[in-house]
């Protein structure tokens, strides 16, 4: 899916997380993210996570966008815990996100 479609996809069913997460995931393969800032796609991960707070594609995209991409310690540990809760099991990726940043 292109960002446009995505967009169009947004107009029509802004209640979707899955499609605040596509969004904000194609943000982050435009070829110069930077441009664009990184805001529209905390915005997008944050939109997601509002309309639902368990949703574990936005909860996991979260916790590696605090942790690599716009670097924020506690935000990304937060996630990261909250991911874990909520999928009622460790998951690698997410307990790595834990133990680097504590």
């Amino acid at each position: 899916m292109t960002l446009a479609e995505n967009d169009c996809e947004l107009e029509r069913h802004p209640e979707r997380p899955d499609l605040w997460v596509t969004k904000a995931r194609l943000l982050m393969l435009e070829e110069n993210p930077v441009s664009l800032g990184l805001d529209e796609v905390e915005t997008c991960l944050l939109k997601a996570l509002g309309l639902d707070p368990e949703h574990l594609d936005a909860l996991e995209e979260a916790a590696h966008f605090y942790d690599v991409v716009m670097p924020d310690r506690a935000k990304a540990v937060m996630y990261a815990q909250h991911y874990i809760r909520v999928a009622g099991k460790v998951v690698d990726d997410m307990q790595s996100i834990i133990d680097d940043l504590n």
